[in-house]
């Protein structure tokens, strides 16, 4: 059984798409999971980019912190922040508005 060749991406390849990716953040698209790797790629310190898996597990990692932290104050959903209950929508005064 043969296996098909694959390309092995160089630093050059890598760059280029690093460049892209920080040039889509600027103009504030969002990135996708790659491009945030790219993104946040030093090529000093790694041979290449972390996989969107290793973005996934910094997101969770982040997010649990978050979460213990409130829970700590006791917030656990958003009705502890924002009093929906007895929110009331405004409505204009303004006699232009009325139809």
């Amino acid at each position: 059984m043969a296996y098909e060749a694959r390309d092995i991406k160089g630093k050059d390849y890598w760059m280029k798409m690093k460049n892209l990716a920080l040039f889509k953040h600027s103009n504030g698209n969002p990135l996708t999971l790659e491009e945030t790797a790219f993104a946040i790629w030093n090529p000093d310190v790694d041979e290449r980019p972390m996989t969107s898996m290793g973005i996934l597990k910094i997101e969770k990692k982040a997010l649990d912190k978050l979460k213990s932290k409130l829970k700590k104050y006791r917030i656990s959903n958003l009705d502890d922040v924002f009093e929906s209950k007895f929110r009331e929508f405004g409505r204009p005064i303004s006699a232009a508005y009325d139809m």
